[in-house]
């Protein structure tokens, strides 16, 4: 990889994953806020030096599909495939922020807070995030909880943070996908025989 591809694979995937929407992002262009504004505010390194803040990776678990199935029984193997339900997908962030130098804890506390304090007034603002990973970049997304999840056998206290988002379903695709093609066929009225004698249909 060249130092160039390098530099961009850095900074899209580890150094500024998160980037906040609307919220206290709505009045710069674009609505788009990159985490690093925030954790760099009092101090901004160049990206050759990788002395930033924090750097992320994406945990295992996220979610590209996600489908759920009912468990009652069907009368046929179409109702069962009809019959799945479309999950919100989810994603979650490792947050790695040790404490360096020219300052350590003293500046590691001053930027969490005010890291804290955005967070919780974006929220506020009805602003949501996007998550950019190597395999998918998630859009539109909540924050649903930022959590310490360093090892007790770290060298460091609260070196790690866990963020956790959802994407949920939002746009009038994704609400028929919830519900599948299912309430489509009962409009339609494809009909179910009661029984294999009778020719009266109902569902």
């Amino acid at each position: 990889m060249s130092s160039f591809g390098q530099t961009a694979f850095q900074t899209a995937y580890e150094i500024s994953p998160i980037i906040l929407q609307n919220g206290i992002a709505q009045f710069i262009p674009g609505g788009l806020l990159p985490i690093t504004v925030l954790t760099e505010m009092f101090d901004i390194p160049g990206i050759e030096e990788g002395q930033f803040f924090a750097h992320y990776k994406p945990l295992p678990g996220s979610t590209l599909a996600d489908w759920s199935i009912a468990e009652y029984p069907f009368f046929s193997l179409q109702m069962a495939a009809n019959a799945v339900v479309q999950m919100p997908l989810k994603v979650s962030m490792l947050m790695v922020c040790p404490a360096q130098n020219d300052g350590g804890y003293l500046i590691k506390q001053a930027i969490l807070t005010a890291l804290q304090t955005e967070i919780q007034t974006h929220i506020s603002q009805g602003g949501t995030f996007t998550v950019i990973t190597p395999a998918y970049t998630y859009t539109n997304c909540l924050l649903t909880g930022i959590r310490d999840v360093s090892s007790a056998g770290d060298k460091q206290v609260q070196l790690m943070y866990q963020w956790d988002f959802v994407q949920p379903l939002i746009t009038v695709t994704g609400a028929l996908q919830v519900l599948g093609s299912l309430l489509q066929n009962i409009g339609a009225g494809n009909p179910v025989p009661t029984n294999i004698t009778s020719t009266a249909s109902s569902w």
